[in-house]
């Protein structure tokens, strides 16, 4: 029986109020959807702003005050809220794997402290002359796999901690310890009157120096490192002069330093590349993610460049002053390669700086990646993913809505 004009009248119509109800609704949706997304938005960005101040230091220096080259991120005053926690002279700095600082401080102390400056442990052994005891910390290194070791210039040791900070062993050296690096099973120590080359456990695998000046004299040496190639450097302290040796002992090069004030001083300080040579106290030092060698002057103040190939200087960080991002008879560098960071171990100025400098060759990939897992970023998360699952209904309503549009023009054109 053919259909009633009637009905497909009353059908058509009830189609059509149907369509137009869901399309007012699919409006309605998509508005209420659109003021949640952009309330989630804001909410992201307060998060990532409130996550900023709270990583931000207070009353960070301007651009005009720090020094050429310097860029300040934060400086490290104490592990603690007393008195009795402030750093006290530190002399040496070293970062672990896991990005802590650790810092020789008050002599017989190792703090620690996380990327942002928070306090994250303390090494403090019994004073004394005793196994496990300490009489005067100098340098310190950390090792790959996270074992602190530190000279104990007053016992004539090296004593070895845990990542956790737990003393683990000790061995003797056969001269006045000022200074340690680790490279693998090698550890090399700078002494005062030369170098020592041992195992992790101790065993004397090489020895060379001895206590005074020209080619074989070493005096007070206070900074060493091994590079990748097995080249030893050093900062021959007393003799105001950086080296390099071969793993053999044998010296590859020599920078020269000349003291200010001193009679005999030539005129001018001999300059290469328009960067002056100038070199007064070399102390601690480390390497670059560039392949450059960096030596902390205590007397000049500064952060000194060197090429390892010749020992020429090539640039020259810093000046003296009290103030966030100078320094004050710094004795101590490292570099975190995760994070493009240097620390110092400003020892006048009693605290630690974390800075960072340009050509080091660090990866913007690196800095992200490590600013992520060190600040609270985590805060942002949940508002994040609320977006992103807002979003993705956003647009399957409005996918669905440009259907049921399509259908409804479709269905007006029977």
């Amino acid at each position: 029986m053919p259909e009633s004009p009637v009905t497909s009248a009353v059908e058509d119509r009830e189609y059509y109020e149907e369509r137009v109800v869901e399309g007012v609704d699919n409006r309605r949706t998509r508005t209420i959807l659109s003021v949640f997304i952009a309330l989630l938005i804001l909410l992201l960005v307060g998060v990532g702003w409130f996550v900023v101040k709270l990583n931000s230091p207070v009353k960070a220096p301007s651009v005009a005050e720090l020094p050429e080259g310097v860029s300040w991120i934060r400086s490290i005053y104490a592990w603690g809220t007393t008195s009795d926690t402030l750093l006290r002279g530190p002399v040496d700095v070293a970062v672990a794997p896991n990005g802590t600082i650790w810092t020789v401080t008050n002599k017989q102390i190792i703090a620690g402290f996380d990327p942002d400056g928070r306090a994250s442990g303390l090494i403090a052994p019994i004073a004394g002359k005793g196994k496990g005891q300490v009489v005067s910390f100098e340098g310190l290194t950390v090792a790959d796999n996270g074992e602190i070791y530190v000279a104990d210039f007053g016992r004539k040791v090296i004593m070895v901690f845990s990542a956790g900070g737990q003393y683990v062993r000790e061995f003797p050296t056969d001269d006045l310890p000022n200074e340690v690096y680790v490279r693998g099973d090698t550890v090399a120590i700078a002494t005062i009157s030369g170098v020592e080359v041992r195992t992790t456990t101790g065993k004397l695998l090489n020895k060379w120096g001895k206590r005074g000046s020209g080619d074989i004299g070493i005096d007070g040496a206070h900074g060493i490192l091994i590079g990748a190639d097995g080249t030893v450097y050093l900062s021959d302290t007393s003799n105001t002069r950086v080296r390099a040796f071969t793993p053999a002992g044998r010296p590859l090069w020599t920078r020269e330093g000349t003291r200010r004030g001193v009679s005999n001083a030539p005129a001018e300080v001999e300059k290469i590349a328009g960067v002056s040579q100038s070199l007064q106290l070399p102390a601690g030092m480390t390497m670059d993610g560039r392949g450059r060698l960096l030596v902390v002057d205590p007397f000049e103040f500064q952060i000194l460049a060197l090429d390892t190939k010749n020992g020429h200087i090539t640039a020259r960080y810093g000046e003296f002053g009290e103030k966030d991002g100078k320094f004050a008879y710094p004795t101590g560098i490292a570099y975190d390669r995760e994070r493009d960071t240097i620390m110092i171990a400003d020892t006048s100025n009693d605290r630690v700086q974390i800075i960072r400098l340009p050509g080091t060759g660090g990866s913007a990939i690196r800095r992200f990646r490590a600013s992520f897992f060190d600040q609270p970023v985590w805060l942002c998360l949940f508002p994040l993913a609320l977006l992103v699952f807002a979003l993705i209904v956003f647009l399957r309503r409005r996918a669905q809505s440009a259907r049921d549009d399509s259908d409804l023009d479709a269905g007006g054109q029977k």
